[in-house]
């Protein structure tokens, strides 16, 4: 049965793009009348513009697989959206009709340095400024006064895992420290557990920093907890914030680690990523241009403080409201970072993360990395989230692809830790 190109066999390739094409009739036909009974060609539309409303315009299928089976063969492919990726699934019988066409969810899958590995858990609810917010240690079966890395999230209301798409970052670096004999404490952010806060004022402090310093000291005064080092690690938001943190507990911290930190002010960032996203495609539509004018003058409304301690997110950039940039409208990391020449800093960046960049890589570098305490290590083919991508030009689609956290940085963060 010919159906789509004059193939022999239909080739999933060519279900996507046609699909991509909005040429639902032609997918329609090479059905069996089976198929045909279950589902109607609305249905099939229906499906697919529902996928490109959350996820943009049809990219490309990659990675694709064919198992011949008897009676006909079963095909996937990683289908790609401008900002959502899902697995297509085709099976064909022996007259090369179409038998089933799924979309699914790409899911989470532990990475291999978790395989085998036995910890020790302990769950313990953080008390901070009047909130509670659940956590998890995890201790490695060889820990004796092993060291410990507390993990501080990025932006957003990430749980203790930081999930992100079908990715979790921070239950990965869990794994694999323990797989090399350090301990970890996660947390599910304030944000997370009491949404309702995003509705009012707040500042850095309200959504990272008191969280983080809390974590600190309940790992570092239980005296029923023996681990030679307390470390912290900031992702993303938490690295920047990450010299404030250390300015605010002085010696009692033995080690910060910066992953994937802003050396930036925040508004330079956002209206760096608004101009990288919207032109990513070398095509900038109407709404595109409307929302870049919109937001570069809420930008221009930050960078001249036109804006008070009452004024709502949603005249300003992101989610922050006015207390937020307020509270940081005259800090710089890396000066902030620069005043301190006795806690050990560990900069860590990945060179395909588009989000924050080798741009700010090099600031922190030329601001700090001539100090001896400071420490910088950049990972090619490694995104915003430490994972690997193969991208040419890394896009948010990154976020959609399940991986796991490199093991050479985790490994990385490892030796550096115990060597404190």
């Amino acid at each position: 049965m010919i159906c789509i190109t004059g193939a022999a066999q239909i080739q999933i390739e060519d279900i996507a793009n046609s699909l991509g094409k909005h040429k639902f009739k032609k997918v329609y036909r090479c059905f069996s009348d089976n198929m045909k009974n279950k589902i109607s060609q609305e249905q099939i539309e229906k499906i697919w513009k529902g996928l490109e409303e959350t996820g943009g315009s049809y990219v490309a299928l990659e990675n694709i697989e064919t198992k011949e089976e008897e009676g006909g063969s079963f095909q996937t492919g990683l289908v790609r959206f401008e900002e959502l990726a899902m697995r297509l699934e085709l099976a064909t019988n022996e007259d090369d009709e179409i038998t089933g066409l799924f979309v699914r969810q790409l899911g989470y899958a532990p990475p291999k340095y978790a395989e085998g590995l036995g910890v020790g858990k302990e769950y313990i609810t953080l008390e901070s400024h009047g909130y509670s917010l659940p956590g998890e240690l995890v201790i490695p079966l060889n820990c004796t006064n092993c060291p410990v890395v507390i993990l501080v999230h990025g932006s957003g209301p990430n749980d203790k895992d930081e999930t992100i798409g079908p990715n979790k970052v921070f239950f990965d670096m869990a794994m694999g420290l323990a797989r090399q004999g350090v301990a970890s404490f996660r947390y599910d952010k304030r944000s997370k557990v009491y949404p309702e806060m995003l509705n009012e004022q707040f500042d850095i402090y309200d959504e990272t920093i008191n969280d983080a310093i809390s974590a600190f000291k309940v790992l570092k005064n239980d005296t029923s907890l023996y681990f030679g080092k307390h470390i912290l690690l900031g992702h993303s938001l938490g690295a920047y914030a990450m010299p404030l943190i250390a300015d605010s507990l002085g010696g009692e911290l033995d080690g910060a680690i910066l992953f994937s930190a802003n050396a930036r002010r925040l508004e330079d960032l956002i209206e760096y990523q608004m101009e990288y996203l919207t032109n990513y495609d070398n095509e900038i539509d109407a709404d595109e241009a409307e929302f870049i004018k919109k937001n570069t003058l809420k930008a221009a409304k930050i960078r001249n403080g036109e804006y008070s301690l009452d004024t709502q997110a949603d005249a300003l950039l992101a989610y922050w409201p006015g207390k937020f940039w307020k509270g940081i409208s005259n800090y710089n990391p890396v000066s902030k970072l620069s005043n301190n020449q006795v806690t050990p800093f560990y900069i860590l960046q990945g060179e395909k993360d588009y989000q924050i960049t080798m741009t700010d890589f090099n600031l922190w570098e030329d601001g700090v990395g001539n100090q001896p305490n400071v420490s910088l290590k950049s990972y090619p083919n490694l995104t915003h989230l430490f994972t690997p991508s193969s991208a040419k030009k890394p896009g948010p689609n990154d976020y959609f692809v399940p991986q796991n956290v490199s093991y050479e940085v985790i490994q990385d963060i490892a030796e550096w830790s115990k060597a404190l």
